[in-house]
């Protein structure tokens, strides 16, 4: 049984933090119990629980934070056997919940992918124009995936961005998930968060003003009344954003399979396009809101018995973009 000093074991967790979770709420925790095995715990403080009711959103948080620390153990040349915990629903201690157990051993090789953990990121804003090339890499690696579909062509991204469009609208329009969206939004330079997790600035690509604004809009009656003038749309319009895409990529698991499974999978698809160069945004409505979902899998051809997870945007993006994550000190928890 491998050890593992605070100090590593901080440095660990905090590169298994890089991988992206729902709002970047960061949900994932990392303790040893007294066999030394590590665990990957949810903290229930951090749960959506207007956007995420069932915390299948949460559990795949941790998968992909769980994934993440199996390719830094394996960095570092340490193997690790996985076991799946989160259909146990074990509150180990209070407020946190068991997703996963690693018992450390045995050697390990480097995943080709984990160099990318750093380089992944997220752009909400308009793709740059995509090349021959690109489009020809990103056909060659979906045809590799088992998992994914690409939906690319003016045809196909326009029903895309029309259905999104239509379905965060609707969604929008809840006053409880405007509020709880909010509530992660880091959207002045002042807020104590702001570098920390939550959906900043930056993510958003916003300027000062326009999060200002933003903030003032959703967080109260006015969202509803320029939606009963028939600006709502106009307000969450996404349309122009995908249609720059150089495809929207549909990943979609087995329906059955636990979400700490399907989490450590789609952290693995988001850092397969990434070695491509393409930056990635989730227009998670379209998996998460069942009519959506089935409109996606009809036109895209989702295979039977398997449901869709979700769906990105995906192209060249203008320039990177920093992570914010909580300190490592705070991801370790300690008895």
């Amino acid at each position: 049984m491998t050890q593992l000093d605070l100090s590593t074991f901080q440095t660990l967790a905090a590169e298994a933090n890089r991988a992206p979770s729902v709002h970047n709420t960061q949900p994932a925790r990392f303790a040893m119990d007294e066999t030394g095995r590590l665990l990957v715990l949810a903290d229930l403080s951090r749960h959506l629980a207007v956007g995420d009711p069932t915390g299948r959103d949460m559990g795949l948080s941790c998968g992909t934070a769980l994934e993440g620390m199996v390719m830094a153990l394996a960095d570092r040349g340490l193997g690790a056997s996985v076991e799946d915990c989160w259909a146990q629903d074990l509150e180990v201690r209070a407020g946190y919940r068991l997703a996963a157990r690693l018992t450390l051993g045995g050697e390990a090789k480097a995943s080709d992918l984990s160099a990318y953990a750093e380089k992944r990121f997220t752009w909400r804003g308009a793709f740059c124009p995509t090349t021959a090339e690109i489009r020809m890499a990103l056909d060659g690696w979906v045809a590799q995936q088992d998992d994914v579909i690409s939906a690319s062509g003016p045809e196909a991204l326009s029903f895309v961005a029309t259905l999104n469009d239509e379905t965060s609208l609707g969604i929008m329009r809840d006053c409880a998930f405007r509020d709880e969206l909010v509530s992660w939004m880091r959207l002045s330079l002042g807020h104590p968060n702001y570098a920390t997790d939550g959906l900043n600035l930056e993510a958003l690509h916003m300027g000062r003003l326009e999060g200002a604004l933003a903030g003032k809009v959703l967080a109260s009656p006015l969202f509803d009344i320029a939606d009963r003038l028939r600006l709502g749309k106009s307000l969450v319009s996404e349309a122009a954003k995908t249609l720059s895409a150089t495809a929207c990529l549909l990943f979609y698991r087995p329906f059955d399979e636990s979400p700490v499974t399907t989490g450590r999978a789609f952290y693995r698809f988001w850092l397969g396009f990434s070695r491509l160069r393409l930056a990635g945004w989730p227009m998670a409505s379209l998996a998460d809101m069942p009519e959506a979902a089935e409109a996606m899998g009809q036109r895209f051809a989702v295979p039977s018995g398997h449901r869709l997870i979700n769906v990105l945007r995906v192209g060249p993006a203008p320039a990177g973009m920093a992570k914010y994550r909580l300190p490592a000190p705070e991801l370790v928890l300690m008895d």
